[in-house]
């Protein structure tokens, strides 16, 4: 709008548009604000997802730690007779494939846990739902409390 138009319109316009763009002004804010949360609650999750992978890291080091311990004593062994050295095979085959079922079952557990979370919180949703459905706030609280013990 121009300044000639501007001129133009009666007080009242002028503070109508005002107040629209206060109003505007306000959601936005309101807006940015529900981002920034919705932000920190990601930078939140990275972080926790940084911190699993990190102790998956120290994991993996270790295992490989014990993998070249394991190697080293493979060597040192071969230089002893050979019956000595296919026993230290055998009982590292063994180990390793003790570790590759453990990592199975690592696995395993957290993809468990995951689908254990996702049910506790449809199970969640669904008494909630309950909950409302059947009575008054007395009665809400007290299977609440119910619900979790």
């Amino acid at each position: 709008m121009t300044d000639k138009e501007l001129r133009r319109l009666r007080r009242q316009d002028l503070l109508q548009m005002l107040v629209a763009q206060t109003k505007e002004a306000a959601r936005l804010d309101a807006e940015l604000r529900e981002k920034k949360e919705e932000i920190d609650g990601l930078q939140e999750s990275l972080e926790r997802l940084k911190g699993k992978l990190d102790e998956k890291d120290e994991m993996i080091g270790k295992l490989k730690e014990r993998l070249n311990e394991k190697d080293q004593i493979l060597e040192e062994e071969r230089t002893g007779s050979r019956e000595s050295q296919d026993r230290l095979k055998e009982k590292l085959d063994a180990k390793d494939a003790m570790m590759e079922r453990l990592k199975r079952r690592l696995n395993h557990k957290d993809e468990r846990i995951q689908e254990l979370e996702e049910e506790m919180k449809v199970l969640q949703g669904d008494k909630w739902r309950e909950l409302e459905d059947d009575g008054t706030a007395a009665e809400v609280l007290l299977r609440l409390r119910a619900l979790f013990r």
